[in-house]
């Protein structure tokens, strides 16, 4: 039954109060149904969305750090591999560092009794190039030799020492002093494949060893 404004305002003040207090429950109702719940719903979809970008954000910015780090570590390991490439000699360089070696062993005050170079040992990136030395001279001799060879700007270890036969000759203690002489190049890779379309020929137009 529909209640007119009239009709309203004869209803005792208790029943005026129900009426109002079920119209104000049925538009909060609504109100609930229609605009908050939906609100609350979307609210709690955004905060699980800004949850997730705010650890996507921290963890780029965990990578952003490492980036960082990483790119300072490779610059450093660029700078000392640079570095060692500038101390081995190259195969051109071979033979002068060789006799260097020789000459700082005279120029120290040794006598050379062997000065032998040995089969070079071939690794994955390096090839050691060992010569065998054997002198004779007073313990200080074999000090500022090795100290010399030690500051070469070539890398050249020195290793398998061994003194023996010390003797005092003309005042002076000389000994016979062994060890290994060791320096390094890197692996020179030759490419003898030769294109198939071509012929080489020496500057007779023939190949070598054909008449």
């Amino acid at each position: 039954m529909a209640i007119t404004l009239s009709t309203f305002v004869k209803l005792p003040k208790s029943q005026k109060i129900i009426m109002l207090v079920v119209i104000l429950a049925v538009i909060a109702g609504l109100y609930v149904y229609l605009f908050y719940l939906p609100a609350a719903a979307e609210i709690e979809k955004k905060k699980v969305d800004l949850g997730k970008l705010e650890t996507q954000l921290r963890e780029l910015r965990t990578v952003a750090e490492n980036m960082k780090r990483f790119q300072a570590d490779s610059a450093k390991l660029r700078g000392e591999v640079e570095l060692a490439l500038a101390q081995l000699p190259t195969t051109k360089e071979i033979p002068s560092l060789l006799a260097n070696i020789s000459n700082l062993g005279k120029e120290a005050g040794l006598e050379f009794i062997l000065f032998r170079p040995t089969p070079e040992v071939t690794q994955e990136f390096l090839v050691l190039i060992p010569v065998e030395i054997k002198v004779k001279g007073t313990y200080p001799d074999v000090a500022i030799f090795f100290d010399k060879v030690r500051k070469m700007p070539r890398i050249v270890n020195i290793s398998g020492v061994s003194m023996e036969g010390a003797k005092e000759v003309f005042g002076r203690w000389e000994i016979t002093t062994s060890c290994t002489a060791t320096t390094f190049k890197f692996v020179e890779k030759v490419t003898t494949d030769l294109p198939k379309d071509k012929k080489v020929e020496d500057k007779k137009g023939v190949l070598p060893g054909k008449k």
